[in-house]
């Protein structure tokens, strides 16, 4: 998968940024799934592929997120400040509970993209909930950053009361952008498949 570094210049659009990392949390959230359901097949990986993965975790992108908004206010958050913006996101980010629609939806909208091999090692509704999830959050953590330095640029030292309506991506959005996220991870996917059967013929 492509370096998951995000650059937003001042004049940028944060819808941009945000679509971005969105898209880029997913694809990693469901990379990483399927390497813990086949972790004997890591070492058979390039390790620029490696490497890569290990850079790029949901967290770290959402992380880098943070600072990249930041910047677009000249600003640089501080380690409580993402530690705060974190927090929130995670209480107003919406639970997926409903696994099995999940899984009918994803189905239906990816048809034969989505592999036998994958479906077998890693069924639906093992990762879909968390791509979906890490979408959602990934966010409900840009909005609020937004929200934080437009604050913080004008000179206040205290953080916004988030609006949970502005926390909510909306759902043909988060479908959209993770079926992106799914179609992101692919060549990732068709690597970790090709180090399983090497794996299988070592």
């Amino acid at each position: 998968m492509a370096e998951a570094r995000i650059s937003a210049s001042p004049g940028g659009q944060v819808e941009l940024v945000l679509h971005t990392a969105c898209v880029k949390a997913g694809a990693y959230a469901l990379a990483h799934r399927v390497i813990s359901a086949l972790p004997l097949a890591k070492p058979f990986l390039a390790s620029s592929l490696r490497k890569n993965l290990s850079g790029n975790t949901p967290a770290k992108i959402q992380v880098r997120l943070i600072r990249d908004i930041y910047r677009r206010y000249g600003l640089k958050p501080a380690n409580w400040e993402i530690a705060a913006i974190l927090a929130v996101a995670d209480a107003g980010t919406p639970r997926l509970l409903d696994g099995a629609a999940i899984e009918r939806r994803l189905r239906r909208s990816l048809g034969e993209t989505a592999s036998r091999w994958l479906l077998r090692l890693a069924p639906l509704a093992h990762w879909a909930p968390e791509l979906l999830s890490e979408v959602a959050r990934t966010w409900a953590i840009g909005r609020y950053a937004d929200s934080v330095g437009r604050v913080r640029k004008l000179g206040s030292d205290w953080l916004p009361a988030p609006l949970a309506k502005n926390l909510k991506l909306p759902a043909g959005l988060l479908w959209n952008w993770s079926e992106e996220a799914f179609e992101l991870a692919l060549p990732a996917l068709k690597r970790l498949q090709d180090a399983g059967r090497r794996l299988r013929r070592g």
